[in-house]
């Protein structure tokens, strides 16, 4: 339940600053046990899952609208835009404009 409960405040608060204390905390237990049972339960880390969660919503709105990569960016929780194109890049294979041109 607990990890039931962290996934849904992941998305619920995932364009925000989030981090594995908040949501930890929110679900009441430290955060060192918090990142093993989350782990155990979900076959990811919190951030793999958080990343995860940004990349999808990205995809998105690469696919959907005609927001710039900055927009999309913010839009999906992260604030360096060079950081989100590296991470997009790599989760992906592509980058955010040539995913946007083959899949949109």
């Amino acid at each position: 339940r607990p990890i039931r409960e962290a996934k849904q405040y992941i998305k619920e608060h995932f364009r925000e600053p989030i981090s594995l204390e908040l949501v930890s905390e929110h679900v009441g237990f430290n955060a060192t046990y918090f990142s093993t049972l989350f782990k155990k339960e979900t076959g990811s880390t919190f951030l793999e899952y958080l990343t995860g969660m940004r990349m999808e919503e990205a995809k998105v709105l690469l696919k959907e609208t005609n927001m710039n990569v900055a927009a999309i960016c913010e839009a999906v929780g992260y604030s360096d835009t060079k950081h989100f194109t590296k991470g997009f890049t790599k989760y992906t294979n592509l980058k955010p404009n040539e995913y946007r041109k083959i899949y949109s």
